[in-house]
């Protein structure tokens, strides 16, 4: 199993995921052009991809879907508000090549994908628990808090990308607009880097050593900000970075780090 992200952030989020001989994006939230060109630089080509995985309907999570779509023979998988309300494709060879999911299980290949709804101010909008064999890797960006189910279904996942979106001080004194940030804070808007740590806190406890702060915003948040907030936690609890638990981050501007599973147990 390899998983990579491409790009995450308010500006395009893409992640490449490979198991048992199938290669899937979740999300495709940048150009076209970009899109392959991020591909390319982990060494990965776009008509070699098999499936696309869409969360919601975002433009940030589906800006280059049809084009995609159009290049490539992947099957996509999506929910139906993004296909019909946002898209409202009704060209019967691209609806041919859709499927329409829900919070059902289903497979790829031999890979099970496990979708759950998750608040955030979209029509619909999933996270994704990706398994293939004994591993397991936790999607869950876009979200206002994290659910009971989320967590239960992450738990035991080797790899979770969570979002640590924004720190409450910082976005609370920038420019954006009153409304803008309550709809951040709000049930349905994004996490804050505590309820990232929080979560982060939870999994570790049960089992996940990798996880990856995602969808960092550029005006409400830095990497560092992010960071040091589930480190502070994690040590909190007694565990120790770089030994008991991985923190990383992804970025808006290129790839982040490259993660290889093994079947067995090992990393």
């Amino acid at each position: 199993m390899r998983v990579v992200n491409l790009a995450s952030g308010s500006k395009g989020n893409v992640t490449f995921f490979e198991a048992g001989g199938v290669k899937i994006l979740i999300d495709t939230g940048l150009s076209l052009k970009e899109i392959k060109t991020r591909l390319e630089l982990v060494g990965e080509k776009l008509e070699n991809i098999n499936a696309i995985l869409i969360t919601h309907e975002h433009s940030d999570h589906i800006k280059g879907f049809l084009q995609v779509l159009k290049c490539t023979k992947a099957r996509a998988y999506a929910p139906k508000t993004t296909i019909y309300d946002y898209f409202k494709i009704s060209d019967e060879q691209l609806l041919d090549r859709i499927s329409i999911i829900s919070e059902y299980p289903f497979h790829i290949g031999d890979i099970l994908v496990s979708p759950v709804y998750v608040p955030h101010d979209s029509m619909e909008c999933l996270s994704f628990v990706i398994e293939y064999k004994n591993r397991k890797v936790g999607i869950a960006t876009d979200l206002g808090f994290v659910p009971t189910l989320l967590l239960n279904k992450l738990e035991g996942c080797d790899l979770v990308y969570i979002e640590s979106n924004h720190d409450r001080n910082m976005l609370m004194s920038n420019m954006y607009p009153r409304f803008v940030k309550q709809r951040i804070i709000g049930d349905r808007g994004h996490l804050s880097n505590e309820q990232a740590a929080s979560a982060i806190v939870f999994l570790a406890k049960k089992g996940t050593k990798h996880f990856v702060l995602s969808h960092i915003s550029e005006h409400s948040n830095t990497i560092s900000l992010a960071y040091l907030a589930s480190a502070k936690a994690l040590e909190k609890e007694g565990f120790v970075l770089e030994k008991d638990v991985f923190l990383r981050y992804s970025r808006q501007d290129k790839p982040g780090n490259n993660y290889i599973f093994g079947e067995d147990n090992d990393d």
